[in-house]
């Protein structure tokens, strides 16, 4: 799926999925649902530090793999809208 065709959530929207068994973060302008993917994060429960919000900056952190983005891919669901 083309990314003009991700439906559009705002930040809002996004805010309302900050728990451990329903995880969406903001990464560069997309959104992602992460909630399968909380008990294999190799980090445990870091991954929740920015549950509902803009993870951007930790996302891009040393500690992530060169390979952080395909799996992140997975997990795509939209965009944020503007």
């Amino acid at each position: 799926m083309e990314e003009s065709e991700l439906p559009e959530y705002t930040r809002e929207e996004v805010a309302k999925h900050a728990t451990q068994n329903d995880l969406w973060v903001i990464i560069d302008g997309q959104v992602y649902d992460l909630t399968r993917y909380v008990d294999p994060h190799p980090g445990g429960l870091e991954i929740m530090k920015n549950a509902g919000g803009d993870a951007s900056a930790g996302f891009h952190g040393d500690q992530h793999p060169e390979h952080v983005m395909a799996t992140a891919r997975k997990y795509l669901i939209g965009r944020l809208a503007k």
